[in-house]
């Protein structure tokens, strides 16, 4: 073959690659009848044909790829195709777009000469400069795999990366280990290569690691609400529990009644709020930062001002509500005369010796008997010290600290109700204002809000549940009181948004995505989109037989 020749061929071949074909040149050689095989068989062969081969890239794989890009991924495609035949391949997958930049193609050699030491060591300071564009590796070599992906988890360029990595060969094995996530192929892989995978795709398909990547933060968004949730109420109910005590003396929720909040904010919560489908949303957001803490700022933040505003709405109720009595009739959650009136016309529930030496003044309430104070006792004839309290008044007292009153059902109601409406708040974790998006899609979600408002309503209301939980009947005014003090958390999260996340330890996954100084400070403006693309987890592509 002249040189002619050779360079038209070149050309064709050439022509192939730049379409994704992979060629394959036919020949032949004569050999005679009896003719022993000669040791250089390969040589002096007539060329019959140059064949260009597609293997075509499967018509849900572009989509994929555009979904990994939205979600912050980059793709990385590493194969043992020459250069020519990886780009156009990468080009058709979106991996690359028309016009190839500076750095994004490169071959095993190229990439070896730069990045490896004669010692086989990483010259990480020439790796950096290379890995953040690099987009296709060619005609590269096992060791070529695991050294990108060695060296990408040990650059400080950047945040630290997460690393994923296909598939199929035996050859493949170092990197699915060395990787952060290794996906082996189910049909076309290697056992060697599956038992080094920590998944393994089973229908070979890159569009099925997508759909990996999209459960994957489902899972992880769903038990972050769950905490958010759960920590708030955690939070509320010791400070009810421990501080009215502490003041009270006796906590304003009974045993029972913390058994079912417990039971709201655990069992029912984890099937509603860790239960939701993936939306179409979540493959719309950047990845989390591997040092990432479970509870991100702007949990930190819902957390703690949202249990700040139950907190306070709760002691409100306790101590600004309850008239003191001096008389009433025997049942009545209403005074017959008030010593000390208060918000609205519920009778105390909190302890009666609390009330006398908080709330009523001397002049309307003899104090305590003390032996030391003239002012509780007289002197009978015999100088016996009489208590100027008498006797019926203090088993009115004690009878009524041992009953169920309006005004503490009022406060376990209206605590219910804070719950059930942060309920569908902690539904929402990256500050978004819409908390209904996509609630008519849960359909358990809804079913569990429900059925725990209903239960409420049954054990407030209902004749024998209502004695075992300590409560009595609220009236109808009542519960729309309770209902509406419920209905404040959703206003309220709207500005809770507006919270400087600065106030909070830690930077969270969503301020790191936020372009300006005013959107960190708030929180605001989560979706835009970086600058740019090199902070996402880098997943690559080993070979074709995902794509």
């Amino acid at each position: 073959m002249d040189a002619g020749a050779r360079a038209r061929f070149d050309e064709a071949i050439g022509k192939m690659a730049d379409e994704g074909l992979r060629t394959l040149t036919v020949a032949y050689r004569e050999i005679a009848a009896g003719e022993e095989e000669p040791k250089d068989l390969e040589e002096d062969l007539i060329l019959l044909a140059v064949l260009g081969l597609e293997d075509p890239v499967r018509p849900e794989v572009p989509g994929a790829i555009r979904a990994c890009k939205e979600a912050g991924i980059v793709v990385r495609m590493v194969t043992g195709d020459n250069a020519r035949t990886a780009a156009a391949i990468a080009k058709k997958c979106g991996i690359l777009g028309d016009e190839i930049e500076e750095g994004q193609v490169m071959t095993g050699a190229q990439f070896r000469e730069r990045v490896v030491r004669p010692d086989d060591e990483i010259n990480m300071e020439e790796f950096d400069k290379i890995w953040m564009d690099l987009r296709v590796l060619a005609r590269s070599s096992p060791l070529d795999k695991l050294t990108l992906v060695t060296g990408i988890q040990q650059s400080k360029i950047s945040k630290p990366q997460t690393v994923a990595v296909t598939g199929d060969g035996t050859n493949d094995a170092p990197a699915l280990k060395r990787a952060d996530v290794g996906f082996a192929m189910g049909k076309a892989g290697t056992q060697v290569a599956k038992n080094a995978a920590d998944i393994i795709v089973l229908d070979d398909n890159f569009a099925s690691i997508v759909q990996a990547v999209k459960w994957g933060r489902c899972v992880y968004d769903n038990i972050c609400k769950f905490l958010q949730f759960q920590l708030t109420v955690n939070l509320t109910a010791c400070a009810i529990a421990v501080l009215g005590a502490s003041v009270l003396t006796k906590s304003p929720l009974t045993v029972i009644q913390l058994l079912w909040v417990n039971m709201i904010m655990d069992s029912f919560a984890s099937l509603a709020l860790a239960t939701e489908d993936p939306r179409p949303d979540v493959l719309k957001r950047r990845p989390y930062p591997r040092n990432q803490p479970l509870l991100s700022a702007m949990m930190l933040r819902s957390l703690v001002c949202h249990s700040m505003w139950q907190i306070f709405i709760l002691f409100f109720l306790i101590f600004a509500v309850g008239d003191v009595c001096e008389s009433s009739a025997p049942g009545s959650h209403h005074c017959t005369v008030a010593r000390h009136d208060a918000l609205g016309d519920l009778k105390s529930g909190r302890p009666t010796s609390f009330d006398q030496d908080v709330f009523v003044e001397e002049d309307f309430c003899v104090p305590f008997f003390n032996p030391k104070d003239n002012s509780t006792f007289a002197l009978s004839e015999d100088g016996t010290m009489l208590p100027l309290r008498s006797e019926e008044y203090c088993r009115e007292g004690a009878e009524q600290d041992g009953m169920p009153t309006q005004h503490y059902t009022l406060v376990f109601t209206a605590f219910v109700m804070l719950q059930l409406f942060n309920q569908i708040n902690a539904r929402k974790i990256h500050g978004e204002a819409n908390v209904f998006s996509g609630i008519l899609d849960n359909k358990l979600f809804l079913s569990i809000m429900a059925m725990e408002f209903f239960m409420q309503v049954l054990m407030v209301n209902t004749p024998g549940f209502n004695t075992a939980m300590g409560c009595t009947p609220l009236t109808f005014s009542q519960w729309v009181g309770c209902f509406f003090i419920g209905l404040t958390e959703l206003p309220l999260n709207l500005v809770i948004r507006r919270v400087p996340l600065r106030w909070f330890p830690g930077e969270s996954a969503e301020q790191a995505l936020l372009e300006t100084d005013e959107d960190r400070e708030t929180g605001g403006g989560f979706g835009k989109k970086r600058r740019s693309d090199n902070d996402g987890v880098p997943l690559l592509v080993m070979g074709s037989k995902a794509i």
